[in-house]
């Protein structure tokens, strides 16, 4: 292994040409991320470099790790794998390339000359095959042609060939690949910095800023190029050089791992690519997400999900890459396919779960599982999913997970221990087959411990008749159950089905009944519930008062409607409840009064429609 610093200027200089193999992400640096900061420092170097002609101190710009693909082969350009700084070599080639664009655009010929040699070998060097070996940076699959256009046509050419990349304006869009909005950032911040904003565009010190600004990145910019020989273990050293400062995403390293196994194997990576991994490369994937304290690319907790089901326990989040390395040596593969083909067989499940489209039963369980924040559940589901069970079957347990938190939730039971019971769930259902017995006889034997027991219908209409469910549930997850009885209620269970937008929460009898709502024996509760309350009074009071945050004495009402409701009495809301058209509100509409009598009655009701709704499943 050799180490050295050198200047961006030597690194790009050589006749050699660098390939980003096929395994590294795509191109990942953003204007707000990455961009702006280095630009930023660029500028201060140049501005350095204009007053005082030179600069005191180089910028490290951090390691650039390579292996050579073969030894040197006469009349062949040599190519050197990037095992890691890809972002930041890619960077520089586009920052080159749109500083020769820009250099075209002015006139000036020599620059543009001098700054293309960096991002191309020349007509009169020697290459065996001119066509590819002509770019010196190769990058990665998915961003090789939108690469090798920016360096080979100009703007309007560009747009000419990429028209859904821009907008009529001759701006890239937003959506446009990372490397074309790269590409443009750096000619509009050099074309701003060397014109003073636009002021001296006329002026002969644009060319003279330009040859400057020019002269930093290739001088004073430097990597520390740390070549490998063929026997170093480059993913080692990749895992050392990263293992400080901003983590990469745990699948980074699950996927440089997997393709440098199968490089030493001699297994197909191109196919493996193109037939497993490409997959994975979509901005679905790389999306930030946030699950309790933890916060990461969506591809990471994919994969923690997948070794969960795959093992039926529990995954560290901190430890992901870890967990993988120890689940494949576990595993044994025979090969990378093998061992890709279980990391990609749960993407089309996963992404149901994300997108929570459709009418069946997997799409109504995942709105309620985004509702109620248990992302926990899924490794059950895809261990569910995966199965040979039949649709029916399926089904039936997907139904089953949602009654579970559903009923917990109504029963005030902790949802704490839900990533251990989900687990369990799952290796349970891997080893004793995926069926409603199978599930069945799992929660049985949690039936004495409240923090995995699974409700009974005793103890869900017990619950809807006595908890307090309006401060104890958050409103949303509230809102949906309250949603589901409704469809229930019209025989029609259908979670898709159309419901008025933004319905809210509303308390048939208010939160603050004393002036409108007298008590059962008629007389009228103080407003402070306090002054002049004998016994008989204040138990009354009492019942009242969690009588009104329980189910029963909650519906759904517009926003407008539940503003004019307010805390009038029950024939001022009866006007209002017929509006909503809900079915619900039209059963309430045949009730003469609404006292506790009628909340405890319309609990009742609605815990006939929930233990029909959200069932337990029966062996």
């Amino acid at each position: 292994m050799e180490s050295k610093p050198l200047s961006l200027g030597k690194i790009v200089s050589e006749r050699q040409r660098f390939v980003v193999p096929i395994y590294q992400r795509t191109y990942a640096w953003t204007a707000k991320d990455q961009l702006e900061a280095l630009f930023d420092q660029i500028e201060d170097k140049t501005e350095e470099r204009l007053a005082t002609g030179k600069v005191q101190f180089s910028h490290y710009m951090g390691a650039l790790l390579l292996i050579p693909e073969s030894d040197p082969v006469f009349g062949r350009i040599q190519n050197f794998d990037v095992v890691d700084g890809q972002q930041r070599l890619t960077t520089f080639h586009l920052c080159f390339a749109a500083l020769r664009s820009l250099a075209r655009a002015y006139k000036f010929d020599a620059i543009a000359t001098h700054l293309s040699d960096l991002i191309v070998h020349g007509d009169g060097v020697p290459m065996e095959e001119p066509r590819v070996e002509r770019y010196k940076l190769q990058p990665t699959t998915y961003d090789r042609a939108i690469f090798k256009d920016i360096v080979d046509l100009s703007w309007l050419e560009l747009i000419k060939k990429h028209p859904d990349h821009f907008h009529k304006n001759g701006r890239a869009r937003a959506s446009a690949p990372l490397p074309l909005l790269a590409y443009q950032f750096f000619w509009e911040k050099a074309e701003s910095f060397i014109t003073n904003d636009g002021k001296d565009k006329s002026s002969p010190d644009v060319e003279k800023r330009l040859r400057a600004l020019s002269t930093v990145l290739f001088e004073d910019f430097r990597l520390i190029v740390i070549t490998l020989a063929k026997d170093d273990d480059a993913q080692v050293i990749f895992q050392t050089l990263n293992s400080g400062g901003k983590p990469l995403a745990a699948m980074d390293l699950v996927r440089n791992d997997v393709f440098h196994r199968a490089a030493r194997a001699d297994e197909d990576e191109e196919a493996l690519m193109e037939t497993h991994w490409s997959a994975f490369e979509t901005p679905f994937w790389k999306e930030v997400q946030t699950q309790g304290r933890i916060t990461k690319p969506r591809i990471d907790f994919y994969l923690a999900h997948t070794l969960a089901a795959e093992q039926g326990k529990l995954i560290s989040l901190g430890e992901l890459y870890s967990e993988y390395k120890s689940f494949v040596e576990a595993r044994a593969f025979a090969n990378a396919t093998d061992e890709l083909k279980v990391l990609t067989r749960y993407i089309d499940v996963y992404m149901r779960l994300v997108n929570a489209q459709g009418d069946d039963a997997l799409a109504r369980l995942a709105r309620r599982l985004q509702v109620f924040e248990v992302s926990t559940a899924y490794p059950a589901v895809l261990v569910i999913d995966a199965s040979a069970a039949n649709e029916e079957a399926k089904q039936a347990l997907y139904d089953g997970i949602a009654s579970y938190v559903v009923r917990r939730a109504l029963c005030h039971l902790t949802p704490k221990n839900y990533n251990n019971i989900f687990v369990e769930l799952a290796g349970h259902l891997k080893q004793h087959g995926v069926s409603e017995q199978s599930f069945a006889a799992f929660f049985a034997g949690k039936k004495d411990i409240d923090t995995g027991r699974l409700p009974t219908d005793a103890d869900l209409k017990q619950a809807m008749r006595t908890l307090p469910q309006y401060k104890y549930i958050p409103q949303p997850r509230l809102k949906l159950i309250l949603e589901e009885l409704e469809f229930a209620s019209r025989n029609s269970f259908n979670i898709n089905g159309s419901l008025q937008d933004g319905l809210t929460i509303e308390h048939l009898c208010p939160q603050e009944w004393p002036e409108f709502w007298p008590l059962a024996d008629g007389r009228s509760a103080p407003r402070d519930r306090v002054t002049g309350v004998d016994e008989d009074m204040r138990a009354a009071i009492i019942a009242r008062d969690a009588l009104v945050q329980t189910i029963g004495n909650l519906t759904l009402l517009t926003p407008p409607a539940n503003t004019v409701a307010s805390n009038y009495a029950f024939e001022t809301k009866r006007e209002r409840l017929q509006d909503s058209l809900l079915n619900m509100n039209a059963a309430i509409l045949k009730t003469a009064t609404w006292d506790d009598a009628a909340i405890l009655a319309r609990a009742d009701e609605l815990a006939a429609l929930a233990v029909r709704i959200w069932p337990p499943v029966q062996t």
